[in-house]
């Protein structure tokens, strides 16, 4: 699992082997991980969309996802208050004012098939390089939703292991899902859960580039 490979790359088929084993099995080895190694620094060569420099940092956007996929998820989002209204009025049809009730109580199911699409690709994480700790924060609809922080010492390490997130698996069990470990001392910060297996790669080679990489 410490190959040079591309990091995204060995990351999918580290959490599809985990799905075919018992947790006994994959568990001692998904906590271990994989490493970032020097070679996984040239995959930086190529930037990731919304991938953008700061003066102190990175950002990484995960609502860089095209036109086409931004008509499409608005056409969804529209089949799904299109839905909701219809559903609702059924249950609202042999009232005084079936439209009346429908308009206002489908209002509710409505924005969740409207945020909860959009909270998930309105992201941003956020890297914060200080000289004396590493922030990444990441932010939805442009706030802060959560902050890690972590206090820098002589040495940084960084990885990608399981620390207790699962995903679902196809058949309704769980497996593992490898997380952005980052360590320094006895301080570790674990983060990136909710990104997709080439930002979550991305994000621990920033990381360890800047700490790790040749000056």
């Amino acid at each position: 699992m410490s190959d040079a490979r591309p990091l995204a790359e060995q990351l999918t088929e580290c959490e599809q082997w985990c799905a075919a084993r018992s947790d006994k099995e994959y568990v001692p080895v998904a906590e271990k991980g994989l490493r970032i190694l020097p070679s996984h620094h040239a995959e930086l060569a190529k930037a990731l969309p919304g991938q953008e420099p700061r003066v102190d940092g990175w950002l990484l956007r995960s609502d860089v996802i095209g036109i086409w996929n931004w008509i499409l998820l608005g056409g969804f989002m529209l089949g799904g208050v299109a839905m909701c209204y219809v559903m609702t009025f059924d249950l609202f049809a042999r009232t005084d004012h079936p439209f009346l009730y429908a308009s206002v109580i489908f209002l509710l199911p409505s924005a969740a098939v409207v945020y909860f699409p959009l909270r998930m690709i309105m992201r941003r994480h956020e890297l914060i390089f200080g000289e004396d700790a590493l922030v990444v924060r990441r932010l939805v609809f442009g706030r802060i939703n959560k902050e890690w922080r972590l206090p820098i010492a002589d040495e940084v390490r960084v990885g990608l292991a399981y620390r207790g997130a699962h995903l679902s698996g196809k058949h309704g069990g769980a497996y593992a899902q490898l997380s952005v470990v980052v360590g320094s001392g006895e301080a570790e910060i674990v983060l990136g859960d909710d990104l997709d297996h080439d930002k979550r790669a991305r994000l621990a080679i920033l990381i360890d580039h800047y700490f790790n990489g040749v000056a």
